[in-house]
């Protein structure tokens, strides 16, 4: 209902804003095509938001400092979702037989829609005004919030465009914030190649050891008080901007389990890199891919979890050919990125020696995930087995101190053990428990005899 409701109130804010938008084309087409001489250009006021509360009218009245910022919004939704807004400007000057320059845009040859560009905005506001368009650089430099929110940005074309003749690109997340108000979780793509994780587990099922949990601890403590580092002058001079944690040990210890968790508790989005579409033999494909993702994920507070991190954040090698000088500039480029993420950043790695040794300086939290102990493997497999089936507590113990094996491979035999049970068509007993401790003992090439 909440989402329904934002939808509403921003739709309603957004038809306001299409309204003066058409109001304003109406008002210069009318002034441009007079024959008056002493005409003069009456300007139409902005949409009242006073008592508007919707996200639309909150952006505006928060982040906006005038109407030609307002209109740059309005005009770039307008092209996205409702480009009939500008068939006005599809008129030829018919002395020439051409369209007219002074409005800019272009028809599109596929949907024969006007598609405006900047000068076509700046003509709309301020008609050709030559100060106006030299100010336009202001609004895309680096320090406005369409730059560093993502709010609005210009298109990008294999063709050399003046700034002028460059159409305009709406943000993604930005503009599912205005219309459903429902915050931007990205899919999986080419451009970030990560996918969000989750987990039904609690911490109660999370086993480890008290130096690791203690770890872990403070990790979650940081990103309870992340505010406090940012918001203070003294802390801000003094402690690094981010957080950043090496988890290491062998596989199925728990490490991506705790990444999930420490997301769940803290209600932040937590996304595993895939670094297999992250890194490329193609030079600059990889500090490119790296760049896009830390792009989209720059001021949304997500956790970034990247296994397998020893492939990505090896150590550098001495120059011996090119290609050892490309892949330290790789390197160097992930370590400037790293240090100017200011959300939590995970490295899972089952190798840690091979982590380059410039990112362990940069490391505030270490944490060992090694094979469990006997008491911990017990805890473990009643974990596993609770509410599943009842196995005797002596065979459980027995089960635990006679295998090492960590969390991950006892979820493996829990799963062939009941499908075992279901293709006898009937209960799990030790015996499909043992047979599926067999099974994963030798996928790792270990001898099941105690």
């Amino acid at each position: 209902m909440e989402n329904t409701n934002a939808l509403k109130n921003n739709s309603i804010t957004i038809q306001n804003e299409l309204n003066w938008l058409s109001d304003l084309i109406d008002n210069r087409l009318d002034f441009f095509f007079s024959s008056e001489e002493d005409k003069q250009f009456v300007s139409l006021s902005s949409p009242d938001l006073d008592k508007d509360t919707s996200n639309m009218a909150a952006f505006i009245k928060r982040d906006l400092s005038d109407d030609f910022e307002r209109l740059l919004i309005i005009g770039a939704i307008a092209a996205n979702l409702f480009p009939e807004v500008y068939d006005r400007f599809l008129i030829k000057n018919k002395t020439l037989d051409k369209p007219y320059t002074e409005f800019g845009g272009r028809k599109n040859s596929d949907s024969n829609y006007f598609e405006p560009t900047l000068r076509t905005i700046v003509f709309i506001m301020y008609g050709s005004s030559i100060v106006h368009k030299i100010k336009l650089l202001n609004y895309f430099n680096f320090d406005h919030i369409f730059k560093q929110s993502k709010i609005l940005s210009l298109s990008q074309s294999t063709e050399p465009l003046e700034l002028l003749d460059k159409t305009l690109k709406l943000g993604e997340e930005f503009m599912l914030h205005i219309t459903s108000g429902t915050p931007f979780k990205p899919s999986f793509t080419s451009n970030f190649p990560a996918s969000r994780l989750d987990t039904p587990l609690d911490w109660g099922d999370l086993v480890l050891e008290d130096n690791s949990l203690d770890e872990i601890n403070m990790i979650d403590t940081w990103l309870q008080n992340q505010n406090h580092f940012h918001e203070n002058p003294v802390l801000s001079k003094k402690i690094n901007k981010g957080y950043k944690a090496l988890f290491y040990g062998p596989p199925g210890t728990g490490k991506t389990l705790s990444a999930s968790l420490i997301g769940k508790k803290n209600n932040l989005d937590v996304y595993r890199i895939d670094i297999s579409q992250v890194v490329s033999k193609y030079i600059g494909e990889t500090e490119k891919n790296l760049g896009n993702i830390f792009d989209i994920a720059e001021n949304k507070n997500w956790i970034l979890f990247f296994d397998e991190a020893e492939s990505l954040f090896s150590k550098r090698t001495t120059v011996s050919d090119s290609k050892d000088k490309f892949a330290n500039q790789e390197t160097a480029y992930l370590l400037q990125r790293v240090e100017n993420y200011n959300g939590l950043i995970l490295l899972a790695t089952n190798l840690k020696p091979n982590i380059d040794l410039a990112f362990s300086r940069r490391i505030q939290s270490v944490v060992n995930f090694p094979i469990p102990s006997i008491k911990q493997r017990e805890i473990l497999w009643k974990n596993a087995l609770k509410d599943l089936v009842e196995i005797e507590e002596k065979d459980l113990k027995e089960i635990a101190k006679s295998y090492e094996i960590a969390g991950g491979s006892i979820k493996n035999i829990i799963q062939y053990a009941w499908l075992k049970a279901m293709y006898k068509d009937s209960q799990i007993t030790l015996n499909e428990i043992l047979m599926g401790i067999r099974r994963e003992l030798n996928k790792d090439g270990k001898s099941f005899e105690k």
